[in-house]
């Protein structure tokens, strides 16, 4: 269809057989935030058909110098439901299915797809979306962000060690993250390049299910920390 010239400067990096691939691809986002606004946008534009989308937020001012998915107008509007738009208006073929609700065991019937983004906020919610995913048989990739620093790392179903192993020790904090734009960007956009390379290339294409990037962007550095 014409809307798919959208995808034509990365056809000789996909090809026919993998654009189509993304296309009957689906991923599901957990937390709409600034993580979820890059991911979203890079997974809809890289041509994924079908998205679940959860929050349970609405946009606030605090949210725009980070957040790309919204805008001033959105202030006030369910995140689930700025975000459906916003993507659609790029991708008008995408499916999108919009739960705006907080990840509970009730809500965890909505966790299905080929691969789960982990982008939320707080490492006790992280802790949660990865014992659910174990017992659900997911992969997910999670990212976190922290002032001019963050972290991404996948985690397969069947590994032995979970997302609470490599952050061992690391409990509920009651200080909000400092957030910043580009720290948010440069992650957001290596999380959901890995999401790609998995919906490509199968678990042969995953660069950090052996190890974490942390990614220090005060001093502009990426290092590949290896998980023994």
């Amino acid at each position: 269809m014409e809307v798919r010239k959208i995808f034509s400067r990365q056809a000789s990096l996909f090809g026919k057989r993998g654009q189509e691939r993304l296309l009957n691809s689906t991923v599901c986002v957990v937390g709409l935030g600034g993580l979820g606004s890059v991911v979203c946008e890079c997974l809809v534009r890289a041509g994924v058909g079908n998205l679940i989308l959860m929050d349970f937020d609405r946009v606030s001012v605090s949210d725009l110098n980070r957040q790309i998915l919204y805008s001033y107008r959105d202030i006030g509007k369910r995140k689930v439901d700025a975000a459906s738009e916003r993507l659609r208006s790029v991708f008008p073929e995408v499916k999108i299915r919009a739960v705006s609700k907080r990840l509970t065991k009730d809500s965890a019937s909505f966790l299905r797809g080929d691969m789960v983004a982990d982008c939320l906020d707080n490492f006790e919610a992280r802790f949660f979306l990865d014992r659910l995913c174990r017992d659900k048989g997911l992969a997910f990739v999670h990212a976190g962000v922290e002032g001019l620093f963050g972290q991404v790392v996948t985690v397969l179903p069947e590994a032995s060690r979970r997302l609470s192993d490599i952050y061992q020790g690391i409990g509920r904090s009651e200080k909000r993250p400092v957030a910043l734009c580009p720290p948010v960007m440069v992650v957001g956009a290596v999380q959901a390049l890995e999401i790609l390379n998995f919906l490509l290339r199968g678990r042969a294409g995953l660069s950090f299910k052996d190890g974490l990037l942390f990614a220090d962007l005060e001093h502009f550095s990426l290092d590949k920390i290896g998980l023994t």
